[in-house]
């Protein structure tokens, strides 16, 4: 009987990669691959006991057309929906950059007893498109996995697991998103364990026999509840999977310390906001999120980026907003739906490239969320008199005027009395915090409009940056 390697995998490059490495360093395995949910089902059901290792990515592309008919390629966590009817037989590695997704499919193979890993796809820093990562992680996983097995009976793997004694209590390690139980008995354990995977796929869940241990495993972990209460979160809106892994990419090394959160539908993401908004420190929003889909065998709406837009026209401003689409009449749409807030947004035009990304988006993120303290302010910060629009524009944003007066209505109010003051009297503010606030409530004002300031409303803007030149230049004369 032939030792098979099952992969799930649509990405070609990928594929290439991994066909490579498997000849490489597996010559007496045959390796198969799939690019979609329903063919690897099917295989399975004939083939599953001639697996030596299954590796499944998650996400799989929008539906194609397939001898005439719009074919769904489903997901990884289809697969393993199957997988979890049948006994254990192999390993299972996990390569998806989709971490929501791949706590699920993990849970789901853990309650099943099947042993499971995951592999994180990291490109390289020279080359997003590069797969370093099938030649190192993924292969040293796949080696050490099939050694292992290797050193025992083909039946080992699962022999162990199900020898092993359940530990939940002493190994669960705090998550952002967590239930906590406390039942000493076995039978409701597993019972509710089930029943929580099938109703919060992707949530952790730690079972405590009695209060002793619960209040000990909270002691051990307090500082990283402390961390996750504290957690601030980006969150965008985005349904392409290279646009996905390029920007998890970057803000993972940019903002190491954040939670970063993707979806890619409207609903779920104003769900997710109606308890979470508060602590989002940028919001960021394709529009077109594509056809709608299969989901849980109903078809599915995604929606699309206004539908967000709407919930938080009802909703406080907590935080800056970036409008990235290359749907310029649907991004205006979005814009005007918060002419009457005081919401703060930017936009960003896509392109099929990916090129936007590191051009305009980064330094846009990089913008709203490093602000520039006042006695960190140089005068190559302040735009010069004549600059373009543009810059007075972005400048306004190094100043988080909402949090700096923690409180959104008093930072108006006082960005309008400055502007009526230099109406009526041609009077300026004296004291940093004001002049930014000045500079920041004019600019939501003419970007609201969509407009670029006409002269008078130019003049008041150029006015305030010199004041703030001159009072740069002489804190640093002091």
């Amino acid at each position: 009987m032939h030792e098979i390697i099952a992969i799930l995998e649509d990405n070609p490059g990928r594929i290439q990669a991994m066909e490579k490495r498997l000849k490489a360093s597996f010559p007496d395995c045959s390796a198969i691959f799939f690019n979609n949910a329903p063919d690897m089902i099917a295989w399975l059901k004939g083939h599953l006991h001639e697996c030596l290792l299954l590796s499944l990515d998650h996400d799989l592309g929008p539906s194609w057309e397939r001898i005439g008919q719009l074919f769904d390629p489903g997901i990884g966590r289809d697969v393993v929906d199957y997988l979890i009817t049948q006994l254990p037989q192999c390993p299972v590695i996990l390569h998806t950059s989709n971490s929501d997704a791949e706590i699920g499919m993990e849970m789901a193979l853990k309650e099943a007893k099947w042993h499971c890993e995951r592999v994180i796809p990291c490109p390289s820093l020279d080359a997003m498109d590069s797969w370093d990562w099938i030649d190192s992680d993924w292969a040293d996983t796949l080696k050490r996995l099939i050694q292992s097995r290797g050193k025992n009976s083909p039946n080992s793997i699962e022999e162990r697991i199900l020898e092993q004694p359940e530990q939940r209590a002493p190994h669960t390690a705090p998550a952002s998103r967590m239930i906590i139980v406390l039942d000493d008995t076995p039978e409701s354990a597993q019972l509710i364990s089930d029943r929580l995977s099938e109703v919060f796929p992707g949530w952790s869940a730690g079972f405590f026999k009695n209060s002793i241990e619960l209040m000990a495993w909270i002691s051990r972990n307090t500082p990283q509840f402390n961390r996750l209460s504290r957690a601030k979160y980006i969150v965008i809106l985005e349904n392409k999977k290279q646009r996905i892994d390029r920007m998890r990419h970057h803000l993972g090394q940019m903002f190491p310390d954040e939670s970063l959160v993707f979806f890619d539908n409207a609903p779920e993401i104003v769900s997710w906001l109606k308890i979470h908004l508060q602590k989002c420190l940028l919001i960021s929003l394709e529009y077109n999120l594509g056809p709608n889909w299969t989901g849980y065998e109903k078809a599915f709406d995604p929606g699309n980026g206004r539908e967000v837009v709407d919930y938080l026209a009802t909703q406080k401003p907590q935080c800056p907003l970036i409008f990235h689409t290359s749907n310029k009449e649907a991004e205006i749409g979005m814009e005007m739906g918060l002419i009457e807030s005081h919401w703060i947004f930017e936009r960003v035009m896509t392109s099929k490239d990916l090129k936007w990304i590191e051009k305009t988006w980064l330094p846009l993120v990089n913008l709203l969320l490093n602000p520039i303290s006042h006695t960190q302010l140089s005068e190559s910060d302040i735009p010069s008199t004549h600059a373009r629009w543009e810059l007075f524009n972005h400048f306004a944003l190094t100043f988080n005027g909402y949090k700096s007066w923690e409180s959104v209505e008093e930072c108006v109010e006082i960005g309008d009395r400055c502007a009526k003051d230099y109406q009526r009297k041609h009077i300026l503010p004296q004291s940093f915090q004001e002049l930014r606030t000045a500079l920041l409530i004019a600019r939501n004002r003419w970007r609201r409009c969509n407009m670029e300031p006409d002269d008078e409303g130019m003049s008041y803007i150029q006015a305030i940056a010199q004041r703030l030149r001159d009072k740069v230049r002489a804190q640093h004369q002091e």
